[in-house]
């Protein structure tokens, strides 16, 4: 049975959700809008969400900042929209008449597998989801959604039905060749591979992953290479880079070539973000445009106070400032920009072939979204203490301080979970979803002070208690993207020119964090120099804070 295709893009998906709803009737004259609108669309033109709005319901809504779609990631979406449409209308063969293709049908006139099927359902060809009974789903492609698609890609289809699978021959022919390139010219698996898809006309993977399958069953490999990194090895890699250990020593460690390691640590870096899972914020509302990361609340003030005494913190929770309206809807607005940035930017990388650029682009937004985020929630800080003092009916220092810390840390934790389902575009400010997450949380706590007896002294918790810092766990990307909290606290030990590489990089003075592309400017140096130079500054930071702390024990 086909998995059910998701939209990639956001208002492509919430149009799915909203009218699979509709009436059977209905969906059929949405479907025959859609299989209108796919010739219509050009791949490097910008589509208004009104308009397909109106296109595909018949329904002018009024949307005051449309979001812009690309051709090319509508015309990928049509068919995800028309399979969800008709899966909610229950279609079956008769529905859509006895000329509709199917998928082996294709695949026999077109002469290509069922996954270049699946992947021509994301250039334009648009399906119906058939119920074929006793809950069996078949895919069904209209004769003129199929015509149409051959005329616009004619030449595509052409090379898809001239390609052909090795045969056992063509394999030995290669295995001679990498045996003789490998002997002679001592060459590697890549640049073997590469030059034997050369020779033969077929694709350098392709040829690699014969050559892998090769050495798989052979005793005696001919690349006596490692195979590619596991889990545990790029995870490895991973940690030994964000300790700024050169790249050079982690490939010496791990027996393998320095390119090879950089695309493990890419990996790594890949497989953590898709753990922490960006996701754009939960909201009908358009998502206003990165104008809002201009603004000078999104620009200085970012900086909070990290407090690890618990003591200190109460004292900070007691302290009652007013907020100011304009920051606070300012950076509400400006993370969801961040947020829906960077999750665009998760998905428009290929796992195969991941950017060092786009993933530090998509770092640097992370991080500028947990500094902004933490800013909004120090404001939150005294309504957190004052419902979870009412709910427990006294001082909360009154507590033993490892139950104190516990709820305190918690609480604030509900704080920011409760900001992603803010929306500043809806009025009302910040603190009524806080404090409803928090009078929800506050319910659910089995512990109550004692009363406090008039004239006889209670408990209070001492300073020296240490508790983790809140700021560095509002987010989960943090434990993964934030440097390590010595470098900040010892930042004054370093020489000024590294101070303003490692407030740039991370924004120690409540300014956004940077790209290492903007520290190449900064430092007028190509990227891959900054980059280094980068790492340089860093290790002297780590090197400069563990002197202070020796210092400090002895």
């Amino acid at each position: 049975m086909p998995a059910v295709s998701s939209p990639r893009t956001e208002c492509i998906a919430r149009l799915a959700d909203e009218l699979c709803y509709a009436s059977k009737p209905t969906l059929v004259r949405h479907l025959a809008r859609i299989d209108g609108l796919a010739p219509n669309i050009e791949q490097d033109g910008l589509y208004p969400e009104d308009w397909i709005i109106f296109r595909v319901t018949g329904y002018r809504k009024e949307i005051n900042d449309p979001a812009l779609i690309p051709g090319s990631a509508l015309l990928g979406d049509l068919s995800a929209l028309a399979e969800r449409l008709s899966e909610a209308a229950s279609l079956t063969k008769e529905d859509i008449g006895p000329n509709a293709h199917s998928v082996h049908s294709l695949m026999e006139r077109w002469g290509v597998s069922r996954k270049t099927i699946d992947r021509y359902r994301r250039l334009g060809l648009i399906a119906r989801r058939i119920d074929g009974g006793k809950g069996v789903r078949t895919l069904a492609f209209l004769p003129d959604a199929v015509d149409w698609f051959e005329q616009c890609n004619s030449e595509r289809l052409g090379r898809a039905a001239k390609f052909s699978r090795s045969n056992n021959q063509e394999i030995q022919r290669i295995e001679r060749w990498a045996r003789r390139y490998r002997d002679r010219l001592g060459w590697s698996r890549s640049r073997t591979a590469s030059r034997i898809a050369e020779r033969t006309g077929r694709c350098h993977e392709g040829v690699r992953r014969i050559l892998l399958r090769l050495d798989e069953h052979r005793e005696t490999p001919i690349f006596p290479e490692p195979g590619p990194p596991s889990d545990r090895e790029q995870l490895f890699a991973l940690r030994a880079y964000n300790r700024c250990i050169p790249t050079a020593a982690i490939a010496r460690r791990t027996n393998r070539n320095t390119p090879a390691v950089r695309r493990a640590i890419n990996a790594a870096r890949y497989d953590v973000l898709l753990d922490c899972a960006p996701e754009p914020p939960h909201t009908t509302s358009p998502i206003p445009d990165e104008s809002a990361l201009e603004t000078e609340p999104m620009r200085s003030g970012l900086a909070v106070e990290p407090c690890t005494d618990l003591s200190a913190l109460i004292r900070h929770m007691r302290i009652k400032q007013p907020t100011v309206v304009y920051e606070e809807h300012t950076r509400a607005t400006g993370y969801r920009v961040l947020m829906t940035r960077a999750s665009a930017l998760l998905a428009s990388l290929e796992p195969t072939r991941l950017s060092s650029v786009k993933l530090d682009e998509l770092e640097t937004s992370l991080r500028w979204a947990s500094r902004v985020k933490a800013a909004l929630l120090s404001t939150q800080l005294p309504a957190v203490l004052t419902t979870i003092e009412n709910h427990i009916g006294g001082p909360i220092d009154s507590l033993q301080p490892q139950r104190a810390a516990s709820i305190l840390l918690e609480s604030i934790r509900v704080a920011a979970s409760a900001l992603e389902r803010y929306d500043p575009t809806h009025g009302g400010r910040l603190a009524a979803p806080v404090g409803l997450a928090l009078t929800r949380f506050a319910t659910r706590l089995p512990d109550a002070v004692a009363p406090i007896a008039e004239g006889r002294a209670t408990r209070r918790i001492t300073p020296g208690f240490e508790i983790p810092d809140w700021t560095r766990s509002v987010a989960l990307w943090q434990r993964y993207l934030d440097p390590d909290p010595r470098i900040e606290a010892n930042l004054a030990h370093l020489d000024e020119r590294d101070q303003t590489v490692l407030t740039q990089r991370f924004g120690f003075a409540g300014t956004p964090p940077h790209t290492i592309d903007h520290l190449a400017t900064v430092l007028d140096l190509p990227r891959v120099q900054a980059a280094r130079a980068l790492r340089r500054v860093y290790r002297r930071g780590l090197l400069a804070a563990r002197k202070e702390s020796r210092y400090r024990t002895q």
